[in-house]
């Protein structure tokens, strides 16, 4: 597995969750401070154990480049789960 196909895989699982999760804690209705919260978690938790990883192998060349990529992940996440709220709170 090169790494093109290992982000592609860990990007794609990731999104999937953050999506699943905003519609699910609207599906139960919770309040909209514990959907935030919620989200918040579901976004940062994953890109912060996976950078946590990369500093534990003590390689800076890969450390930067996935850590830069992992950032960019994250952001992309934020705006998923606005845009995910968006749509469920239309939908739902």
């Amino acid at each position: 597995m090169n790494a093109v196909t290992a982000f592609l895989l860990i990007g794609s699982i990731y999104l999937v969750i953050i999506a699943y999760g905003v519609v699910r804690t609207r599906k139960r209705g919770l309040p909209p401070r514990v959907r935030l919260i919620a989200a918040a978690i579901q976004v940062v938790v994953p890109p912060a154990v996976l950078i946590g990883a990369l500093l534990l192998t003590g390689d800076h060349r890969m450390i930067a480049t996935w850590g830069t990529l992992l950032a960019m992940l994250m952001v992309a996440g934020v705006f998923l789960a606005m845009c995910t709220e968006i749509i469920a709170r239309r939908t739902l």
